[in-house]
């Protein structure tokens, strides 16, 4: 009788103790903030330390990490005036954890500072008959508009100056956002201004106190400098073959990829086989997403040529050229694509070839010997 007692007993205490580990565990719920978002501005978020983790509840947002800062993401509506609520998660480097509710809004602030406030953004004048000059008290290190409606460039040899110009009226205001190498973030909204009189902005003008506000690249090569470049170039001999393009009887290819410090230069053929000249339009060197999704804006950060060699206006019929641009040097972010187009005036063949960074971190070194020496 004994034993029986003490079986029971038994039984009951691990009955006990096994109740008491299946008691639910306490769930609290985390704050989550309500954020808008528009479709024809960039919201960037602006966090205390730099974000480790990004996830977006489904696909009527799109977001990424800014490399260059990494505690400030861009984010995107990819659909206009969706429907409901979505949801952000993010972690940052300190271990916080944020959450937030997002909902359309055309209207909203196309900036959100976490345990913060922003000032109120200014506007900007944009026309399609002007070029509107955005002078920044340092050198840009990241540039972003909110849509297609206007061309952003920074100005040719000048690292702090922004070049703007609607590509055709608009109406609903679109932004510029910048960050200077320091990390000062910048946004502006932008307005379409018909003949409009005030065109150049500086921007701190408190931190520009002297007359000389431009602040020159200095990649600029003087005429000895691009005559030996020039004949360094041509005795090299053509190392790459299958970066190339076909349409129409004319054929598009990348020779070589070449670095000197601070500069890329590209070695191009264009091969004339038709009966029928090649006239140039213009060439175009932008980066951007190697895929772009549905009803998504396509960003393109343009890379303005420094100087070229042997630049033809017109390939004749039947024959070929080699020719040489220089850019300012600079590496392709994760699923993004540098862009060559190059247009045919009055004409059809057009090439849009995608070059990715493997095919530029591989690039030849034009004078290796003096590499490395003060």
């Amino acid at each position: 009788m004994r034993q029986n007692r003490i079986y029971i007993t038994g039984i009951l205490l691990l009955f006990a103790f096994l109740s008491g580990r299946a008691q639910q565990p306490r769930i609290d719920e985390l704050e989550c903030r309500n954020l808008k978002i528009g479709y024809e501005k960039t919201l960037h978020m602006i966090f205390p330390t730099p974000v480790k983790y990004l996830n977006m509840g489904d696909e009527n947002i799109i977001g990424e990490v800014i490399q260059v800062c990494p505690s400030v993401i861009r984010l995107k509506s990819t659909v206009r005036d969706f429907k409901g609520e979505t949801n952000l998660s993010v972690v940052t480097e300190d271990s916080r954890y944020y959450t937030y509710c997002i909902s359309f809004d055309e209207g909203a602030q196309a900036v959100y500072k976490e345990g913060g406030t922003m000032p109120e953004t200014a506007v900007l004048p944009v026309s399609d008959e002007k070029l509107t000059h955005v002078i920044y008290p340092e050198k840009i290190v990241y540039v972003d508009f909110g849509n297609t409606t206007v061309q952003v460039e920074k100005a040719e040899n000048v690292n702090n100056i922004v070049a703007l110009r609607a590509v055709s009226p608009f109406a609903l205001q679109t932004n510029l956002t910048a960050i200077t190498e320091s990390g000062r973030f910048y946004t502006f909204d932008l307005r379409y201004a018909p003949g409009c009189e005030r065109f150049s902005f500086i921007v701190d003008k408190q931190d520009t106190k002297k007359k000389q506000v431009a602040i020159l690249e200095g990649r600029e090569r003087n005429t000895r400098q691009k005559a030996l470049l020039e004949k360094e170039i041509s005795r090299r001999p053509k190392l790459l073959t299958n970066i190339r393009d076909e349409v129409a009887g004319m054929r598009f290819c990348v020779t070589n990829i070449f670095v000197d410090n601070d500069i890329l230069l590209f070695r191009f053929g264009l091969h004339n086989r038709s009966q029928i000249g090649y006239t140039i339009d213009f060439i175009r060197f932008y980066i951007q997403d190697a895929k772009k999704r549905k009803k998504t804006a396509v960003q393109q950060l343009e890379q303005q040529p420094l100087f070229s060699f042997n630049r033809p206006e017109e390939v004749a019929a039947l024959s070929s050229c080699d020719f040489t641009v220089a850019l300012p040097k600079f590496t392709i972010p994760d699923k993004k694509v540098l862009i060559i187009e190059i247009q045919e005036r009055n004409g059809g063949r057009h090439f849009y070839y995608k070059l990715k960074n493997k095919q530029l971190i591989n690039a030849e070194i034009l004078f290796p010997e003096i590499v490395g020496k003060p």
